[in-house]
């Protein structure tokens, strides 16, 4: 909002109206703080008021939006609701103050002014406490004129308003009283409160310490033991503009628990304050004013000071759920693998190897258990179900015994020479399995099995549809950050949400083969309806999915629901059924541009869907997900097998702020830094390395003794 607006709203502004602040045009701030044209904001805005999904406007809607993606689709969205919520908290701060005939018009200038929900917050906290404050109780003490009376710098002591006060009030009881009122102006005055967060945002240290050794003491067990995490964050300061997003949430964590405490230090702040306050009069009446800017000084700073913290924690909550998003999208588009019999193993030592076979369809069926201390047995077991089911893939999950697991298996397809079987032994992540295995979704599912059968058909579904499997876990819990669960958990579950939302809506939806628990991610589909179309299988067609789906639903969620049986070729590409007619004509004559398209077939339609739907006919048939998340078996790594300068192909697990974790076939994964992922300066680990990518590492340090090593990516 302008000054030359604010102005007008003061001036206009009826106390006791119920609409203070007048609607904001959305769609022009909006349009302005994103950058875009407002045609663009308000097409989105109006699809998204008539029921359409993101996904849809950002794939079909192209033409109306001027080709904006799903990202500046929600950033669209979440601004015009912030905005409103903003608006709305004026409203509902001015319209409270004045019903309590506090409203003054700098009072109601401070709130106009605010720019962010948390100024509005700040302004209006002491009006919203059921306690009064005691400005407040100044006020009503009538204590106000006294208190304007010293702001402009006038003598009060011989007015009629003084000697009325000095009746029922000690001189001092006056004074102090009228400060309380001046400080708790200052402390609302928005253009005061801009001073400090500017100067706090450019000139101040960020310092922290570990607390004193009696307060540590205080702590439960389990944190004390991580104290020593924390080492690097005492006696720590650095400059408000170098610090780093992972600085941000390590010392957010350590003042969560306790460990650490942290504050911002603007040498010289107060006296510059205090001093712009100051004037050559020196009267005994400017000095009172300098007292109420003095003792209220620290009290405004401490609100300021947490207000810095939280937008810049916030920021670096922004940037670290993107890294989150990022290699949740790898980890989400990693390829499938289809159409074959797997036989699973969990393996343990004590408890025996659980084993599964489930087939082509992803139905288990046949469970068994080997132990390994007894390999005749469990020779015989292995080679019987291999006999029986033609078993074409082996996967065993990453844990303990897991490579004593895979030589048993390799030797038993040496000896029967299934060379193909041989080539087709794979190591599985088992991560968040237990996670899925105890939940509804898993109960659901499988009603008859227990918790560790569902463990173990997990896994083999891991490897079968990562994406399937995957989108049944709270993304909250898959781990592919750092500091995860510092994160704000509904803003975290939205952002990963959006990740799911998007990469469902992106691949290849087999609609006669996808789980109700993938359909239910796809626009517009709820529970209820995926559990209807998952019912009606199989689908000769797109037409047949009409019939079960309502008008809208069908509009918002065919496209992204493929039918390899249907003898319409466009049932399997990205193409809208509502498009098929000019997209026949483009593909049968071979049409690149859109003005060679007559008019009574082209309708609405751009360039933009012209290329749309070429690009979706060259990718029939093909699944965006190409990188396979799956380990191939090879010869187990011990640390023995390796020294300093060995090289080895191994896999990308994590990219975090300055890292990446590579599984090098040891029992843990290993970190390589930053500065090590490339013969060339590098600043975020994400434009060398994904998630699941392979990658050749060479070992530049070694403590065999201790297990330590260390890695770098330069030269290999």
């Amino acid at each position: 909002m302008s000054e030359e607006n604010i102005e007008e709203e003061i001036k206009e502004a009826k106390f006791v109206s119920s609409s203070v602040i007048a609607e904001p045009n959305f769609i022009d701030s909006v349009s302005k703080e994103l950058g875009l044209r407002d045609f663009q904001t308000k097409t989105v805005l109006d699809l998204i008021a008539e029921g359409s999904t993101t996904p849809f406007i950002a794939r079909y809607r192209k033409e109306a939006t001027g080709d904006l993606d799903e990202n500046v689709i929600r950033d669209i969205v979440e601004l015009r609701a912030k905005q409103e919520k903003i608006w709305k908290l004026k409203n509902t701060a001015i319209n409270t103050i004045d019903e309590m005939g506090k409203l003054t018009p700098e009072l109601l200038a401070n709130i106009v002014k605010a720019i962010t929900l948390k100024e509005v917050e700040d302004i209006y906290k002491p009006y919203k406490s059921k306690k009064k404050t005691k400005a407040m109780i100044a006020i009503e003490k009538g204590f106000q004129v006294i208190a304007d009376y010293i702001k402009e710098g006038q003598e009060f002591k011989n007015t009629s308003d003084y000697k009325e006060l000095l009746e029922k009030n000690t001189e001092t009881e006056i004074v102090e009283w009228s400060k309380e009122i001046i400080a708790a102006e200052i402390v609302a005055d928005s253009e005061i409160r801009d001073y400090l967060r500017g100067y706090l945002q450019k000139k101040s240290m960020v310092v922290s310490k570990i607390k004193g050794e009696k307060m540590i003491a205080k702590l439960p067990e389990n944190i004390r033991k991580d104290v020593h995490k924390f080492e690097i964050y005492s006696d720590f300061q650095i400059t408000i503009s170098r610090i780093k997003p992972y600085q941000v949430l390590a010392l957010n964590r350590g003042e969560k628990l306790k460990i650490l405490s942290t504050k911002l230090v603007a040498e010289r702040l107060e006296e510059e304050f205090v001093w712009n306050f100051d004037n050559d009069m020196k009267t005994a009446v400017w000095k009172i004013y300098l007292e109420a800017i003095t003792m209220w000084y620290k009290t405004l700073y401490k609100s300021v000071e947490n207000e810095v913290m939280w937008e810049l924690s916030e920021l670096w909550e922004d940037d670290a759920i993107l890294a989150f998003q990022t290699n949740l999208w790898a980890l989400l588009m990693t390829k499938p693998e289809y159409w074959k019999k797997v036989l699973v193993f969990d393996p343990a030592y004590r408890t025996g190897c659980k084993m599964c076979v489930l087939d082509e369809g992803a139905n288990p069926i046949e469970f068994s258990k080997i132990f390994l201390h007894q390999e005749t047995d469990a020779v015989k077991k292995i080679v019987t179900i291999i006999k029986k089911h033609s078993i074409e893939a082996v996967v065993v999950w990453n844990g303990t015994a897991s490579n004593e697991t895979v030589e048993l298996v390799q030797k038993i397809a040496g000896i029967m020479w299934l060379s193909n079987l041989l080539s087709n032994i794979y190591i599985v992540n088992e991560s968040w399995a237990s996670v899925y295995s105890a939940s509804k979704i898993a109960q659901e599912e499988f009603k008859d099995l227990d918790l560790t059968d569902r463990w173990t058909i997990s896994i083999w579904r891991r490897f079968i549809d990562p994406l399937s499997e995957l989108v049944k876990v709270p993304v909250g819990s898959i781990g592919v950050w750092m500091y995860q669960h510092d994160m704000p958990e509904k803003k975290l579950e939205e952002k990963l949400g959006y990740v799911v939302e998007d990469t469902v809506n992106e691949v290849w939806i087999n609609v006669n083969t996808s789980s109700i628990y993938v359909l239910q991610h796809i626009s517009w589909i709820t529970k209820t309806v995926a559990k209807k179309i998952y019912a009606k299988r199989p689908y000769k067609n797109r037409v047949e999915l009409k019939k079960v789906m309502s008008p809208k639903v069908y509009e918002q969620a065919v496209w992204f629901l493929r039918i390899p049986e249907s003898s319409e070729e466009l049932d399997n590409t990205d193409i809208h059924p509502e498009q098929y007619s000019f997209a026949k004509y483009v593909i049968e004559n071979t049409i690149s541009n859109i003005w060679e398209v007559p008019d009574d077939i082209k309708w609405e339609y751009t360039q933009t869907t012209l290329d749309f739907v070429r690009e979706a006919y060259v990718n029939l048939w093909k699944d965006p997900r190409v990188n396979s998340a799956h380990k191939k078996a090879s010869k187990k790594v011990e640390m023995s097998d390796i020294d300093v300068w060995s090289i080895l192909n191994w896999t990308v697990r994590n990219v975090v702020a300055f890292w990446a974790f590579v599984d090098i076939g040891l029992k843990n994964d290993w970190l390589v830094h930053v500065s090590q992922l490339a013969d060339k300066f590098v600043s975020d680990p994400n434009e060398i390395v994904s998630v699941w990518d392979t990658v050749k590492v060479k070992i530049t340090w070694i403590d065999k003794e201790k297990g330590k090593i260390q890695l770098s990516m330069k030269e290999v």
